[in-house]
């Protein structure tokens, strides 16, 4: 390197050198700054550090007062993001919606507000939200805690940062009392406008500078506005009164008159007022204060104008019947409340032979009226105290003494005041028609009289004819058993033919005075229509024998089964009808067609019965006299005769069941009957019994024991007597119940003939001898020989304890019939010392309770269901039965024989029950229609009879019962 190079070097070192050191200086200098500056920075930042302690210090005293502040209040303050979260709750909402603020926090706003509400109010706030209202008022119902609702008003504002909406605060406020008390207001501001507005009276509302405030329809209508009210309210009055007054009949003195109410400001009602159509309107002014300070009036009008022209015309009426009064045979009479006359009329005064100066003032009862009579008036005087009217008979004394009897007609006089201040009594004379009902209450028991010894007649004539003609129908019975000649059976027929036309007219005769009496009973029972209707055929075809005369049946398909309904009325019917058309059909056919009519109601059915005949018919002119009693149609001389009843008692039969009857007739070609009858179906099943036969079996096909025979007549005895031997019975015959209550304490009999009417003893004082007294024959069937038909005798003898009827006269298959149904029971097992006879169930019967046995009546069905085959609980059922609850039947009879209707009533109900627990259904039902009948017109020999009938039975079936509890005993 040569030396210039070396000083270009070191000059430049030194000036790199020079440089450096005056960079060095610099930067001393600029540290020196940078020090001062950060000492000053630190002093600045001291001073800042204290001034921010200091307003930390003070912003946590106004924290802890904002804090304190919020906690007061007593408004719900609260925040929520602006997605509708709950961020802050002021500890208010504990106090008025029952939650914690840690219960609330973090939850949707929506789930406290009332479900039909959440939709309308998230739509305001999001609205109130895109619309960035600073602030919005709105009111709500939420729900509380505990699940009532509390109505919330709320103000709302948003809370913003640049521009952002970074959460919602709210301030709301408890308003269920204000809104509870809005509706009240609003319901009874609805309720007040609609009622003056639906008023039928013309209601006008102004205020206290006469402007309306409220019109209804009612008024325009009156008043004959054809405005709407609405239109009218704001309208002034006063201003409106010069066109309003031409609506009167006197337009300046209408406007004058409601000027001064106006002013007066006094309450006026009832003030009448005259259109000028002619129309009367009552009118009310009524000003309204309002804390003693006037707020303005109301107007009300009514059209009065029919009620004014009815009051006119009841004033003119009064006038005038005033004066008709007077000239009546009508007595008037008015007296005060302590029944002092204080007016008379002319009529009443000319009655009772006083004058109106001699009466007024005195006491009316005690001047008038009998002592005897007293209870009525005061009873009338009550009456009248509580503003009733009344009618009634009464007599008064005359000024003579003597009795008038008068129909008083009385009413109360009330006052203005609505007060009784008295009554008016209207008096006709009855003394004339008091003397004919006394004279026809003595007619009356002159035909009692009569009609009681014609019904004696009746039972007697029954009796006395019907019991020689026992005897002359059965000996020609037996008779005919002889082998008697040709000759000899022409005379029987004769005979048997007299005695059947004498029988009918005695029958005849008595049914008529039944009807005529009342005394016919129609008793509904279930019965085999079929099989009653080709019994009545397989009668006649018997009856008719070789004759060319065929009786045809013809049913329709709808009748079948079971009706219910009172088969031996029907029978009777059928059997007249049918009777009469054999009589009059030499040859030919008789037909019964029997049709469903229609159906009346549920189960029930009207049927038509037709009997048609090809017999010789009858006139057209003759035909209407058929059902007249003791009418004889004996169409060209025809032989039969008879008693002219049978039809009259028909038709008295069918319309005693609500049926109706009529006639066609061709004459010499026929005739038909045609009547209709409503009869219930039932759903028993029936098994018809076997058509009769035409010979009385005389085979020994059952027992009938021991039979005793109660019977004076001889004839009747010999009667009895010649059928028992043929028969092979053994049998006892006795003349008057003495001698038969003799017989029961000597021999064990099986079955008693007892007739009625007997010398010494008759055969109720017998039955109730026999019924009484401890012996073997204490319970047996006892059937009545009666030869009277009187409904009242029947029912007597089933009273005293009778089990049966065999009406005299009757023929031999009648009385093996009631043998039959009598028969001796064959059981081994059955007590020497009382061999029982049971009737036999008819097979025409409706069997409802097929388990139940004649033998044995305990229904085992019945006992599964009750008892489900527990037996341990069955057994119980039967031993508290027989222990506790048996002996109580023995208390219905005294009830029956104290008439104590109640009280029987009452023990049926509580024992009917206990017959079904131990399988008696049977028993069960009787007791249910004692109860019933206890219930329904108590009838004492009704009820006698099946009160005694039950108790038999159950005395019966005791040692069944016993029996039955040692079986089951013994299963356990």
């Amino acid at each position: 390197m040569n030396p210039n190079e070396i000083e270009l070097l070191k000059t430049e070192l030194e000036r790199e050198r020079a440089a450096r050191i005056q960079a060095e200086t610099i930067l001393d200098e600029k540290a020196m700054e940078l020090f001062e500056s950060n000492q000053n920075l630190i002093r600045l930042n001291q001073n800042l550090e204290a001034q921010i302690n200091e307003k930390v210090a003070e912003l946590g005293k106004s924290e802890i007062r904002y804090k304190q502040l919020i906690e007061s209040v007593q408004d719900i303050i609260y925040k929520i993001s602006p997605d509708g979260y709950f961020t802050f709750v002021n500890p208010t909402i504990e106090q008025r919606l029952g939650y914690q603020e840690c219960e609330i926090i973090g939850r949707h706003f929506t789930e406290l507000v009332l479900p039909e509400y959440r939709e309308s109010l998230v739509n305001f706030y999001y609205e109130m939200i895109a619309s960035k209202q600073e602030s919005t008022y709105n009111e709500f119902p939420v729900f509380h805690k505990d699940g009532h609702i509390i109505w919330i008003g709320q103000t709302v504002r948003l809370m913003l940062e640049n521009e952002e909406i970074n959460e919602l605060v709210a301030v709301a406020r408890d308003i269920t009392d204000r809104k509870s008390t809005e509706e009240i207001l609003k319901s009874t501001q609805i309720r007040l406008s609609t009622l003056i507005s639906n008023m039928q009276s013309g209601i006008l509302v102004e205020d206290e500078s006469r402007h309306i405030i409220l019109v209804n329809q009612f008024l325009c209508d009156t008043l004959g506005f054809n405005s709407a009210p609405e239109s009218l309210v704001g309208i002034d009055c006063e201003s409106a009164l010069h066109e309003l007054k031409n609506y009167f009949s006197e337009p300046e003195e209408f406007a004058s008159r409601v000027n001064t109410l106006v002013a007066e400001q006094k309450l006026v009602v009832n003030e009448k007022v005259r259109t000028a159509d002619g129309r009367i309107l009552e009118r009310d002014y009524i000003p309204i204060f309002i804390d003693d300070h006037y707020t303005g009036h109301l107007w009300r009008y009514n059209d009065v104008t029919e009620n004014f022209n009815t009051q006119e015309t009841i004033r003119k009426s009064e006038e005038k019947y005033r004066g008709i009064m007077n000239n009546m045979e009508l007595g008037l009479l008015e007296v005060d409340n302590d029944q002092t006359i204080i007016r008379a009329y002319d009529k009443f005064c000319k009655m009772v032979g006083y004058t109106e100066a001699e009466l007024l003032g005195k006491n009316a009862m005690e001047l008038f009226l009998p002592k005897e009579f007293i209870t009525i008036i005061e009873e009338q005087q009550n009456l009248r105290k509580i503003g009733g009217s009344s009618s009634y008979e009464l007599p008064i004394l005359k000024k003579d003494g003597e009795i008038l009897w008068t129909l008083i007609s009385g009413a109360p006089i009330i006052d203005e005041h609505g007060v009784t201040v008295g009554s008016i009594g209207i008096h006709y004379d009855l003394t004339e028609r008091k003397t004919l009902e006394q004279e026809l209450s003595l007619a009356k028991q002159i035909a009692e009289d009569a009609r009681q010894a014609e019904k004696q007649f009746l039972a007697n004539m029954s009796h006395e004819i019907r019991t020689p003609l026992n005897a002359i129908i059965g000996m020609a019975h037996l008779l005919f058993d002889t082998h008697p000649t040709n000759q000899q059976v022409e005379y029987l027929e004769i005979l048997r033919s007299s005695a059947d036309f004498l029988h009918s007219l005695i029958s005849d005769l008595l049914d008529m005075a039944k009807i005529e009496a009342g005394k016919i009973e129609v008793n509904h029972k279930e019965f085999d229509l079929v099989g009653l209707l080709k019994t009545v055929q397989k009668v006649f075809e018997i009856k008719i024998g070789n004759r060319p005369l065929d009786v045809n049946v013809m049913i329709d398909s709808k009748i079948h089964g079971a009706y219910v309904g009172d088969d031996l009325l029907l029978n009777q019917i059928l059997l007249n009808i049918i009777g009469n058309a054999e009589k009059f059909t030499e040859k030919g056919e008789i037909n019964i067609t029997v049709r469903q009519l229609k159906e009346i109601a549920k189960d029930e059915v009207l049927l038509e019965f037709q009997i048609a005949d090809t017999g010789i018919g009858i006139s057209p002119e003759k035909l209407e006299l058929i059902f007249q009693k003791f009418k004889q149609i004996n169409q060209q001389g025809h032989k039969h005769k008879g008693t002219g009843l049978g039809l009259a008692i028909t038709k008295e039969l069918i319309e005693l069941q609500g049926g109706e009857i009529h006639a066609t007739s061709v004459e010499g070609k026929g005739t038909t009957f045609i009547f209709s009858l409503p009869y219930k179906r039932s759903d028993n099943i029936i098994i018809t019994a076997p058509a009769p036969s035409s010979k009385l079996s005389e085979t020994k096909d059952f027992e009938n024991g021991h039979i005793l025979v109660v019977e004076d007549n001889l004839m009747n005895q010999k009667y009895i007597s010649s059928l028992l031997n043929k028969w092979n019975r053994q049998f006892t015959v006795v003349s008057d119940g003495r001698q038969a209550v003799e017989q029961i304490h000597k021999h064990k009999f099986d079955i008693i003939f007892m007739d009625l009417q007997m010398p010494h003893m008759d055969g109720y004082e017998a039955t109730i001898a026999i019924r009484s007294t401890q012996t073997p024959n204490q319970h047996i069937p006892i059937v009545a020989l009666t030869a009277s038909a009187m409904l009242d005798q029947k029912v007597k003898a089933m009273a005293v304890g009778m089990s049966d009827f065999l009406p005299k006269p009757f023929a031999p298959n009648q009385l093996f019939e009631m043998l039959q149904k009598y028969r001796k029971l064959s059981n081994e097992e059955t007590d020497d010392d009382f061999e029982e006879i049971i009737p036999v169930v008819s097979n025409t019967e409706p069997q409802t309770q097929q388990t139940a046995t004649v033998e044995n009546p305990i229904d085992y069905e019945r006992l599964d269901e009750m008892y489900e085959g527990d037996v341990e609980y069955q057994a119980d059922m039967f031993d508290t039965f027989l222990t506790d609850v048996y002996p109580e039947f023995k208390d219905l009879a005294p009830l029956v024989e104290q008439q104590n209707f109640p009280e029987l009533k009452k023990l049926a109900h509580k024992l009917k029950p206990t017959l079904g627990m131990v399988g008696l259904t049977q028993l069960e039902k009787q007791l249910v229609e004692v109860e019933r009948r206890a219930l329904d017109k108590p009838e004492y020999y009704d009820l006698k009879a099946r009160v005694d009938q039950l108790l038999k039975a159950l005395n019966q079936i005791h040692p069944i019962l016993e029996n039955e509890l040692q079986r089951l005993q013994n299963l356990q």
